[in-house]
């Protein structure tokens, strides 16, 4: 099937720029919202972030100056510009997320489990995943509509595999899309999945991560806390992912950048975070990498991971 132009899906006029979340509602159940939201906030005021615990890891970033002092890092099989390695304060998030915000910090932690985690053959578990996941994402973020990225579903093996496919966890810290290809790669999946062009006034990428390996993992996937990443910290570059180019942002380091993850990650319930959001007010730079874990957990499972992006849509 051939592409129609990509400016058959614009963005609608903005009518409600307020959260359209699932426990959204009336004035009422808004207001009840904030007073829980207030209540949880003064009942967790004693944790102090940074007193989590904390684990330390070797992440990569891209070289901010050619004088920059930080080891080199090589990365085979990636075509990126030149790369340094940090050794990088890791704090658990456990403790925290029921603070957590997909508009503020950028990710949060959610309880599911998946019924297609012993599934063997990569095509079906793609697409049972993506069967699965798409109706739920809808209900969690109370969207008109949700369309997966079908050709961004990812299994990733530390441990090596020789399945067709399946790719090494991605160790340099990124955020999968840049803005300017957000709506033009949201174009081109309705285009190749035949659906008709709707107006919309919110569009969000939204990516899940699953791990199918039993915990603990060596090499878990870290986020950076979207309110300390600058706007100098990311650099939009051309990548190339399954024979599509388009834009991504990978990102400098910076002493005040605050990186977190979900230590022993389980079947039953899986990473959800932004990528991109339509609505500025709200952070898309949830940059993320995988780390190596092991000197936290020596005997730590290699670990095997499902992950997805979806176009979440509101009228």
């Amino acid at each position: 099937m051939g592409l129609r132009s990509f400016c058959c899906i614009l963005p609608g006029r903005v009518r409600d720029q307020s959260p359209k979340f699932a426990n959204g509602g009336g004035l009422d159940e808004r207001i009840s919202a904030a007073m829980a939201n207030a209540y949880r906030a003064s009942s967790t005021a004693e944790i102090n972030r940074d007193h989590l615990e904390r684990v330390e890891g070797h992440i990569n970033f891209v070289r901010r100056t050619p004088y920059e002092r930080a080891p080199e890092a090589f990365l085979p099989g990636y075509d990126l510009p030149p790369m340094v390695s940090y050794e990088v304060t890791i704090h658990n998030a456990r403790p925290i997320v029921n603070e957590l915000s997909l508009e503020r910090e950028g990710f949060t932690l959610v309880q599911h489990k998946i019924s297609c985690a012993n599934e063997r053959n990569p095509e079906t578990m793609y697409d049972r995943y993506l069967e699965e996941m798409a109706p739920l994402i809808k209900n969690y973020f109370n969207a008109s509509w949700v369309v997966p990225r079908r050709g961004s579903v990812v299994v990733r093996s530390a441990g090596g595999s020789s399945v067709p496919g399946v790719r090494e966890p991605a160790r340099w810290a990124h955020i999968d899309y840049a803005p300017i290809a957000a709506p033009m790669l949201a174009a081109i999946e309705n285009q190749l999945q035949g659906i008709q062009a709707r107006t919309y006034s919110r569009l969000m990428i939204i990516q899940t991560w699953h791990a199918l390996s039993p915990p603990p993992q060596d090499f878990p996937l870290a986020f950076c806390d979207g309110t300390s990443v600058h706007d100098t910290d990311l650099i939009a570059i051309d990548y190339t992912f399954r024979d599509v180019t388009f834009k991504l942002c990978v990102a400098h380091f910076n002493p005040a950048q605050r990186w977190y993850y979900f230590p022993e990650m389980t079947a039953d319930e899986f990473i959800l975070f932004s990528c991109y959001d339509s609505e500025g007010h709200c952070s898309s730079r949830a940059a993320h990498s995988a780390f190596d874990n092991r000197r936290a957990y020596p005997n730590a499972k290699p670990r095997d991971s499902i992950e997805a992006r979806f176009f979440v849509y509101y009228v």
